[in-house]
């Protein structure tokens, strides 16, 4: 099949580029902004059936007046002192009318605003205002989700309207006035995700490039696979873009980091093992039409079979139930077979087109027996290697020591094994976290934890459910106090900081106290005229659960996306239900999202850990037919995978030494699947060629051949994978940080320990026979080489190694 492949791009290679140019011509002409087709957020991906999804929905149902999807909060604040009469005046007299002016007129079409609550009544002032009498808080309430884009406007025109009063000094003298809000945090969270795009696109070209240029130091030989590869990730972007805006698959935003990172490394990896074979036959004496026709026939195998591992691989999980994770599952892989054709069929076309001026200005080597001659000295210069051979120094060292030196390299990894499998689960699941500490919304958050829990901005709503019990009855009401109260009696267990009930409307804190006179929560204390209201507002008056459902809003004490706030939900949960045995119990809010996330996410990661390994196994199974070495292959990545882990850990927990609770929870699962395939990858390019050299040279010689032979180009390859991860680095969310360290060390671990002494160290055990009767059934066999395969005679390195 790659032979006539190869034949028929070598032959027709104008049509190939000209078809090419076309698709990528028709992708940019039809395709919508990516930006205006995708959507971001984490509870958006949830599964429909999640509990919390499943809450929201009835609380949408039951209190279609009250369901807030997210705010904007404004703090109010004195440092040191008690806000002033002046200060109040301020909020209801200035601040909150050109608030509703300026919010009403925000964005197009339907207002997404659904009230502004200010503390300017007594009830309010409780519940808005801090313990301290410093601070208080003006709210926005939106209809919509915390990363939703129409939010923007709104946030915008607040903002404007701050931005105003500074400038007009319309602010009482001493008072400081900040935005946050989930809404507020969701715009940044959008804002950082778009720069970051942008940063890690142009960092990956550049560093591409850069790497491509010191390694090979020939101009065309670093535009054609960068060329290739823009290509082919273009039109892959395109058509998705094209797709999601037809409505057939929903795309996240931070797919599209995700495609250029691995498009990027693994296509130009793709392309250089191409022009390996290519320089190989042209050095054998081939012309540049047989040279590609050769190349493709020879390579393209091996270059399937690895991007076959990685795209399979990837592709498990698309088994996933947690959208972002699922869509990387179907979205990546589409992306790496179109880089994969353009790999075998533009880049191809690319090299027949350029000919031997392909690798100018070095000189290819002469073919065997055909003279030789002495370049100048600009030539000699540029042809010198920049990566030393190490490898041909290696081989002998492990065909001597394979035992030894296998064992040091487990030694020196194995620590940083035990770091990642005792804080394997150290993760968190607040997507605000991955914000630079210097946004605003960040800053104005750590004005108002000053003042108030941190749960005041998303509190925990518990959903109260019962066919026998009336919640509009007065006499009901008592239960509901006697709940509230039992709660309170475990408030430090249950970092609880306040509970508001229809038993409770204005809260359990010392400002309620003080103003109530009366604890514990006691409804018939109240005024007639209170109590209605707090049935108003606290009981349901619609859907099917209509008088027979109420909520309580719980403010905990800590971080509502904190693991310390699922445990509590947790608590709170099995506290309830001991209370509440013929209820029904349901939750709604920051923190329950929170937790339905790390559930369905260790589901996925629990998949994946089966799936990938097993598609990978069967894979090298097909490829190589040994049962033995493929799952020694398939353990050397799992063990690479968990001291990667391991060192990501340790680094990122000394540079934030004290704050530090753990990896974004997407790190492991995109760490897992991707090393696994991509290290794969390459083991497979070494195995093949092992399989060939054997034939040639014996059973160890034959290994130490290969390494040597592939050493260059596969490390190249490693260097350039490495630093296409690395751009990651340059975008502004932590979460994208954590995961470019991981990938890029995890390449490089596999680059220069994994393949090119764990692999060989086992396959000289292997075939020299000191595993027993293991090696004898398991040995490789050699490779039947084709009558005049080309490119490398006996005696000759890969010249076209890095140089």
């Amino acid at each position: 099949m790659f032979g006539f492949l190869g034949n028929a791009v070598a032959r027709f290679w104008p049509i190939v580029l000209a078809a090419w140019s076309l698709l990528l011509a028709l992708s940019w002409a039809f395709a919508p902004d990516w930006n205006a087709v995708t959507a971001g957020g984490e509870v958006a991906s949830l599964p429909e059936d999640s509990p919390s999804r499943r809450s929201e929905q009835l609380f949408r149902e039951a209190f279609p007046d009250e369901y807030a999807g997210s705010n904007i909060v404004l703090v109010v604040a004195r440092q040191g002192k008690e806000l002033q009469e002046q200060d109040k005046k301020f909020i209801e007299q200035v601040l909150a009318p050109r608030l509703k002016q300026a919010t009403a007129g925000a964005g197009d079409g339907k207002s997404i605003v659904a009230r502004i609550r200010t503390p300017t009544e007594q009830a309010t002032e409780i519940l808005l205002g801090s313990e301290d009498r410093q601070a208080a808080l003006v709210v926005i309430e939106l209809t919509t989700s915390f990363m939703d884009p129409r939010n923007d406007p709104v946030v915008a025109a607040v903002e404007d309207v701050v931005g105003r009063l500074r400038e007009e000094k319309g602010i009482p003298a001493g008072l400081a006035l900040e935005v946050t809000g989930i809404a507020t945090a969701g715009r940044d969270l959008i804002q950082a995700e778009l720069q970051s795009v942008r940063a890690i696109e142009r960092w990956t070209v550049v560093i591409v490039v850069a790497l491509l240029v010191v390694l090979y130091r020939a101009p065309l030989m670093a535009l054609i696979p960068l060329l290739t590869v823009f290509v082919a990730v273009q039109i892959a972007l395109q058509v998705l873009a094209l797709l999601a805006g037809a409505g057939i698959l929903p795309l996240d935003r931070e797919m599209r980091i995700f495609i250029t990172v691995l498009a990027y490394g693994a296509g130009v990896d793709y392309c250089l093992f191409l022009i390996a074979r290519y320089r190989e036959e042209l050095e054998g004496g081939a012309a540049p039409r047989q040279a590609v026709a050769a190349a493709i026939a020879h390579v393209g195998g091996a270059i399937t079979a690895s991007a076959a591992t990685v795209i399979c691989g990837i592709g498990t999980l698309a088994a996933a139930r947690f959208a972002k994770v699922h869509q990387a599952g179907i979205v990546v892989p589409f992306a790496l077979v179109i880089v994969l054709c353009g790999a075998l069929t533009f880049c191809a076309a690319l090299l027949r087109l350029t000919g031997r001026w392909a690798f100018w200005p070095q000189r290819l080597a002469a073919p065997a027996g055909g003279g030789s001659s002495t370049p100048d000295l600009p030539r000699r210069l540029v042809a010198q290697h920049v990566l030393p051979n190490v490898w041909e120094k290696l081989g002998p060292a492990l065909l001597r020591w394979p035992g030894v030196i296998w064992s040091a390299a487990v030694a020196a990894l194995v620590p940083f094994v035990v770091v990642a499998v005792l804080h394997y689960h150290d993760q968190i699941y607040n997507p605000i976290s991955e914000l630079p500490p210097d946004v605003p919304s960040q800053a104005a958050t750590r004005t108002l934890e000053q003042h108030f829990p941190p749960g005041i901005t998303g509190p925990l709503v518990v959903l109260l459910k019962s066919a026998w019990i009336d919640f509009s009855d007065e006499k009901n009401l008592e239960a509901v106090a006697r709940l509230t109260n039992r709660l309170l009696a475990h408030q430090d267990e249950l970092e609880i900081a306040d509970i508001h009930s229809v038993a409770a409307p204005l809260g359990t804190s010392p400002a309620a106290k003080e103003t109530l006179g009366f604890f514990p929560v006691s409804p018939q204390l109240f005024p007639a005229a209170a109590r209605q209201r707090a049935i108003q507002y606290y009981v349901s008056h619609s859907g099917d659960w209509k008088q027979h459902l109420t909520h309580l809003d719980v403010v905990l004490r800590v971080d509502p996306f904190s693991r310390e706030a699922l445990s509590a939900l947790d608590r709170i949960e099995d506290a309830l239900r001991a209370d509440l045995p013929e209820s029904e119990l349901a939750f709604v809010g920051a923190t329950a999202s929170a937790r339905d996330l790390a559930t369905v996410k260790h589901a996925d990661q629990r998949r994946a850990e089966i799936l990938v390994p097993i598609v990978v196994f069967v894979l090298l199974l097909l490829v190589l037919g040994r049962v033995t070495i493929s799952i020694y292959l398939v353990l050397s990545v799992l063990f690479s995978y968990c001291a990667t882990l391991g060192v990501t850990l340790a680094v990122f927990g000394l540079s934030h030494w004290g704050g530090y609770e753990g990896l974004d929870w997407k790190v492991p699962i995109f760490l897992f699947t991707i090393l696994v395939a991509v290290g794969e990858d390459y083991n497979i390019f070494l195995v093949t060629r092992i399989k060939e050299e054997v034939g040639r040279h014996g059973p160890l010689q034959g290994i130490t051949e290969a390494l040597a032979r592939t050493g260059r180009v596969i490390s190249s390859c490693g260097f350039i994978m490495a630093g296409t991860f690395a751009t990651l680095l340059s975008g502004s969310l932590l979460a994208m940080q954590e995961l470019g360290f991981a990938l890029a060390f995890g390449v490089l671990l596999d680059t220069l320990v994994v393949r090119p002494i764990l692999v060989p160290a086992f396959l000289i055990l292997l075939q020299s026979g000191r595993l027993g009767r293991l090696g004898q059934r398991q040995a490789l066999e050699p490779e039947e080489v084709p009558p005049g395969a080309g490119g490398v005679r006996k005696g000759r390195r890969m010249s076209s190694e890095c140089g």
